[in-house]
């Protein structure tokens, strides 16, 4: 519960802070607030090794194998890290830029998956 508040904060005072800025000197609000998204990433970094210990021990005691749950990790991985780095580049004014990273990070998401959905159509051919 702290680690939101904390982002929470973070988030409401840089955003504040980048709005007053912005009018006199854009990329400074932009480095900025690309700042901030870094830190506030740091801050989830903290979490997350809880996160996956916790994964890993559902993984465990479900009998899954870590073939199947590491794809699956790797995606929402991707996905997150692509979210934020579009979000950037649409706040820079480069929403062409934004579309090129969403792009390829629904390709490299696909690319992560690609042995999971392997292993599905083989479990699928070995059923007919």
């Amino acid at each position: 519960m702290e680690i939101i508040i904390r982002a929470a904060l973070l988030g409401l005072v840089g955003s504040v802070i980048c709005l007053v800025i912005r009018r006199e000197s854009p990329e400074m609000s932009l480095l900025l607030a690309l700042t901030v998204a870094v830190l506030m990433v740091v801050l989830a970094v903290d979490v997350l090794g809880t996160v996956l210990s916790f994964a890993e021990t559902l993984r465990a005691a479900a009998g899954i194998s870590p073939a199947v749950v590491r794809p699956v990790l790797g995606t929402v991985g991707i996905g997150i890290l692509t979210r934020l780095a579009a979000d950037v580049c649409k706040d820079a004014g480069q929403a062409a830029m934004a579309s090129a990273v969403e792009l390829i990070g629904t390709v490299a998401a696909i690319y992560i998956a690609l042995p999971l959905m392997q292993t599905v159509f083989e479990m699928i051919g070995g059923l007919l």
